[in-house]
């Protein structure tokens, strides 16, 4: 893998839109957490994070700088679609 920030970015969007199509073609949501409706996409920046983490350890900054941005993207974009007070 290449330690890019355009890498980092499209593999850090894998998990986000992942999230999205669980929530809005599945009842998984409603099935395993039916009072958190954002559950999956706390999931997903989770994941991300953490990914960031351990590529930074690794010394991998660029991609771990991409990560780290499409978790924010994906973060507001929920921000602004589902309408949630900051």
């Amino acid at each position: 893998m290449k330690n890019s920030l355009v890498t980092g970015l499209l593999v850090g969007a894998i998990f986000p839109i992942l999230a999205y199509v669980l929530q809005t073609y599945t009842q998984l949501q409603q099935e395993l957490m039916p009072t958190k409706p954002t559950g999956f996409y706390v999931l997903a920046a989770t994941v991300n994070l953490v990914t960031a983490w351990i590529t930074y350890k690794k010394g991998w900054d660029k991609f771990a700088t991409g990560l780290i941005l499409a978790t924010f993207l994906g973060m507001l974009a929920l921000v602004f679609t589902k309408n949630i007070a900051i």
